[in-house]
């Protein structure tokens, strides 16, 4: 339940940050148009997120890095939550005696976490938006298989 409510938090600072003057984020990424939400094919998932810079740092590289990290792990984070209702039972199933469940749902993390940034933009307070993609053979089934937690 706390977390829950917790990501309902999280999903809701992002929306009111978006929606209330992010300075030109949101919509096209270097002037393309990306399908910034969903799976691409049964390899590919995709989603956006925003980063902001670190306080107190007065260097606009530092900043843009920070801001850069921030939107990668809100990515991250996000896709892992995505992924982890889509089948969040299931799949713990004992084979070669290895709890294969588990093992899927960890290479499932590690590819999230070994995504790459598609695209990225700045605005005037350094504040980054990204498009954050996954792919892996069969990563849709993978995660439809997966017990992630």
């Amino acid at each position: 339940m706390k977390k829950t409510i917790g990501f309902i938090v999280i999903a809701a600072a992002i929306l009111a940050f978006v929606g209330c003057g992010g300075g030109g984020l949101g919509g096209l990424v270097d002037g393309k148009s990306y399908k910034s939400e969903g799976w691409i094919d049964d390899d590919t998932y995709r989603t956006a997120a925003i980063g902001v810079p670190k306080k107190g740092l007065t260097s606009q590289l530092q900043r843009k890095a920070t801001a850069k990290e921030a939107a990668k792990m809100a990515a991250q984070f996000a896709i892992l939550e995505k992924f982890k209702g889509a089948k969040v039972e299931g799949a713990a199933g004992m084979q070669d005696f290895e709890l294969t469940g588990i093992a899927v749902a960890k290479e499932v993390e590690g590819i999230v976490k070994g995504g790459s940034v598609v695209s990225e933009k700045y605005n005037d307070d350094d504040e980054c938006e990204i498009i954050y993609e996954v792919r892996a053979k069969g990563l849709k089934k993978k995660v439809q298989s997966a017990d992630i937690k």
